[in-house]
């Protein structure tokens, strides 16, 4: 159910239900409503509104197994690195910009003395 998405993600992104609810402007009780399972089918304009709030495409809300399908399929593609993106916290976020700094500094070839400023 998309209750049980949505706590995992803002679980995972660390958040509370008040900051969700910052972020989305829907209402705390009915955050904890969806999360519950008690309101199981919200509108379009919620779930558009909780995946921006947690910075997802709304059909990984919606758990559409077809969408990850065509990631896997493509896992060299921009699609796949989009989508993975999309469900990465602000620590693994961090991590990944490390990672493509260290990316730039090889392919500029600088003396390593330079890669600290990519540290």
């Amino acid at each position: 159910m998309i209750g049980d998405h949505v706590k995992e993600m803002r679980m995972k992104k660390q958040l509370s239900l008040s900051e969700l609810s910052e972020r989305t402007k829907i209402t705390k009780s009915y955050l904890s409503n969806i999360e519950r399972n008690i309101s199981t089918n919200p509108t379009i304009d919620v779930i558009q509104k909780l995946a921006s709030g947690l910075k997802v495409h709304p059909s990984v809300l919606l758990n559409w197994k077809e969408d990850r399908k065509e990631f896997q399929d493509t896992n060299n593609s921009l699609a796949y690195i989009k989508y993975r993106i999309n469900s990465m916290d602000n620590r693994q976020l961090r991590e990944l910009k490390n990672y493509v700094d260290v990316i730039e500094w090889k392919r500029k070839k600088v003396p390593l003395s330079g890669l600290i400023k990519y540290i």
